[in-house]
């Protein structure tokens, strides 16, 4: 993370970034085209940030291994106000990687909250373990405000 005061810039893994309400912005994307529009909307946009994202830890982390650039991304999460970040890879690649975000900075099981968080993991654990990955089971529990969710192999026809 860079805060550069003399150009008023705020930069995550180089990338340059603004701080916004994003459950206001989920809320709203929600009310303007339907929570089915808006989920698809955000799962296009955080996927493809993820993949970026994903590629950039991994090039300047060229010798690290995949649990330390799950690490860094969790660590990511953290900085930029995601939330707490846990993500559980399991060894057997056809079992789904499980990620759970205590705090989560939106909530909600559907719609553009749904997607805004995990598909942006599922796109940057795609191109970290170089397979195609979705989003696929999402849980918020209100008592614990805890958000989990289950990433899979995508399925190709």
């Amino acid at each position: 993370m860079v805060f550069d005061k003399e150009k008023g810039e705020l930069r995550f893994l180089g990338q340059r970034q603004a701080a916004v309400d994003a459950q206001s912005l989920c809320d709203h994307l929600d009310s303007l085209v339907g929570i089915v529009v808006a989920e698809v909307i955000m799962n296009n946009l955080e996927t493809r940030l993820g993949k970026k994202d994903g590629m950039r830890v991994r090039e300047m982390n060229p010798k690290a291994t995949v649990d330390e650039l799950v690490q860094q991304l969790a660590k990511v999460d953290l900085v930029t106000g995601m939330g707490l970040t846990k993500v559980s890879l399991p060894k057997d690649p056809s079992l789904p990687t499980i990620v759970e975000i205590w705090n989560p900075i939106v909530k909600g099981s559907r719609g553009a909250s749904k997607s805004f968080l995990f598909s942006w993991w599922a796109g940057a654990l795609s191109s970290i373990l170089d397979i195609e990955l979705e989003a696929r089971t999402v849980n918020y529990d209100e008592q614990q405000n805890t958000m989990r969710c289950e990433i899979v192999r995508r399925k190709t026809s």
